[in-house]
């Protein structure tokens, strides 16, 4: 069946006018015009005021942590990140790394979010110490976005939101990024491909201002840059050229990545429709009786990163059934994603062994995805379902 996870958005035609965009010597291929523009479109698409685009979404992340420890004026005392015990290495690394002490919730079946009832719980206990909540959109699956906003107006607490496999998706007739800042992905892999980058977008001028400086390794130029005045960030004992502001780093994408993005970035909306089309196909062939898939009831909403394959019943012949299949049929897989946190190496002695994660476990060991692509034909996702019905 040659399936891969991912194909290259990219035609010839597409492949002609970057060549032509390199060979111009009037174009600069490191940030400059082509950033602003994908930034520009970018934030119009998500419904955010502010879009900043970044290296990776892992760097967008960083910066994410990054701001809320920077911004902090009580960081010794509120100092936990609350995260999922299964997600992305990267949306939990940029963190710890910062000095957060990560703590984990398992996650619901039901949507792959945070399970709702142990959150609430661990907020109504640890509120006044906890700095920010840091939902992932797992595999492309919505989150409850009322439900984090309840928790941010009664609890006091900070909500970001993870959403690099979920650059698609909505919630009550708004991109789901538009909700709380976030981050999204836009590597070869996922919903809109510039090869490598991240995006952050954000309503609010002060994080956008610090973000912009941040990519840009702190320097208050970075502002100027943007038409937005960098006054009050100055220092007068030091050249304006090399006025570093912060400690940042250097997350900033080029102008090339940026020009990749715009082509794809046209072709939005045929992605939107296709994926959410193949990915009912597949919802109503599967034989849910066998293997598990999330709630129906977010269907409209939700554009999967990908084709969950989840055994039932604890069943490992199943499963391993399903692994064989795929391996002999050509069909490209992955576990899903991380897996559970607390059996990884970095990750161990950060989880309390008296917490329940059963679901993260239980993913684990039973579950893997194959790829979700708009090249992807029905005939393909009816010859999946029907072999994976038989076993």
């Amino acid at each position: 069946m040659n399936w891969l996870l991912n194909i290259n958005n990219f035609s010839y035609l597409d492949r002609l006018k970057i060549a032509l965009f390199i060979l111009n010597f009037k174009n600069r291929w490191t940030q400059d015009t082509q950033v602003k523009k994908f930034e520009k479109s970018m934030a119009s698409f998500i419904g955010s005021k502010y879009a900043v685009f970044t290296s990776s979404g892992s760097t967008a992340n960083t910066l994410l942590a990054q701001y809320v420890k920077d911004s902090s004026k009580s960081f010794q005392q509120k100092n936990i990140i609350v995260l999922p015990s299964t997600t992305w290495q990267t949306s939990c690394s940029p963190w710890v790394r910062e000095g957060f002490h990560p703590h984990f919730i398992d996650i619901s079946l039901e949507n792959f979010a945070m399970d709702k009832a142990k959150l609430l719980e661990y907020v109504k206990n640890n509120h006044k110490k906890i700095a920010c909540i840091f939902p992932t959109s797992l595999i492309g699956f919505s989150q409850d976005i009322n439900f984090y906003k309840m928790l941010e107006k009664k609890y006091k607490v900070r909500v970001m939101l993870d959403n690099c496999e979920n650059t698609l998706g909505d919630f009550d007739g708004q991109n789901l990024s538009s909700h709380f800042t976030s981050s999204t992905s836009t590597y070869f892999g996922h919903q809109i491909q510039s090869i490598e980058g991240g995006f952050i977008f954000t309503n609010c001028e002060k994080e956008y201002e610090y973000f912009l400086m941040n990519r840009n390794h702190g320097m208050t130029r970075s502002l100027k840059v943007y038409g937005i005045d960098n006054t009050k960030y100055k220092n007068k004992n030091v050249d304006s050229l090399f006025d570093f502001y912060s400690l940042g780093n250097n997350f900033r994408n080029t102008d090339l990545n940026a020009f990749i993005g715009l082509l794809d970035l046209n072709r939005i909306n045929f992605y939107k429709e296709k994926r959410n089309e193949l990915y009912k196909f597949y919802y109503d062939n599967l034989d849910q009786s066998k293997f598990y898939l999330p709630c129906s009831r977010h269907l409209e909403h939700d554009i999967p990163f990908c084709l969950p394959i989840i055994a039932k019943y604890n069943n490992k012949e199943l499963f391993e059934k399903a692994l064989e299949y795929c391996k002999v049929n050509g069909i490209e897989y992955r576990p899903i994603i991380s897996g559970f946190l607390g059996y990884q190496t970095c990750y161990k002695k950060y989880f309390n062994k008296n917490n329940d994660y059963s679901n993260s476990i239980y993913l684990h060991k039973y579950g893997f995805y194959v790829g979700l692509h708009s090249s992807l034909k029905k005939e393909q996702i009816l010859n999946l379902t029907k072999g994976l019905n038989s076993l």
